[in-house]
């Protein structure tokens, strides 16, 4: 027994119009319809899969967030999400890797046309020693990153743990310990930026 499991598309459609497709054929794979609507005419919908979404990548990356603020769900739902379920994700999964405690942190939204907290972001860099040069370098004194939206989230946090890599000799342990976060943490972004270690 076969079965086949095929989206509907305009062309689909189109060609069973146009006697393109042989109807009897037609009727015999459309036993039912979905239609699924994006995530923007779908807001509702946020409200179950965010939830679902930290939780996946609190497991994945050693994290504890749980608590939603007001705002952040305000900016969700405004947002058009053009990427549709799959930004969703990527938004979802870089806050909760920067998240420092149990709440959800709504300066790494990043949501194109909404404001964040660059202010704050660039305050909490300087006194971590990171300054706003055009280009990333690190040196003994500290790691420095450009803050003028030339450079990535992700490449930055690529650069910093593989830097860190580089000065414990790619150690995973003594990195994790330079960068204050735990093992799995390390190893969870170590593994997602395709980078190597000892341990």
């Amino acid at each position: 027994m076969c079965r086949l499991s095929l989206p509907v598309t305009v062309i689909w459609n189109k060609w069973h119009r146009d006697g393109s497709f042989r109807a009897d054929l037609y009727h015999r794979l459309s036993v039912f319809k979905v239609i699924l609507p994006p995530l923007r005419e779908a807001v509702e919908d946020l409200d179950e899969l965010v939830p679902l979404f930290v939780a996946e990548y609190n497991a994945k990356a050693g994290r504890q967030v749980k608590d939603i603020p007001d705002d952040v769900w305000n900016k969700l739902k405004a947002h058009y999400w053009p990427g549709n379920v799959r930004e969703l994700r990527n938004v979802i999964e870089r806050c909760v890797l920067f998240a420092e405690g149990t709440t959800f942190p709504g300066q790494w939204l990043q949501l194109p046309g909404q404001k964040t907290q660059t202010a704050s972001i660039d305050r909490d860099q300087k006194f971590a020693g990171i300054d706003t040069q055009p280009q990333a370098k690190s040196s003994k004194q500290g790691i420095y990153l450009p803050l003028d939206g030339s450079m990535a989230l992700d490449d930055m946090d690529r650069f910093i743990i593989k830097t860190t890599l580089e000065r414990a000799d790619n150690n995973l342990t003594a990195a994790a310990r330079a960068l204050s976060a735990t093992r799995e943490t390390l190893r969870y972004r170590v593994r997602k930026y395709n980078l190597k270690t000892v341990d």
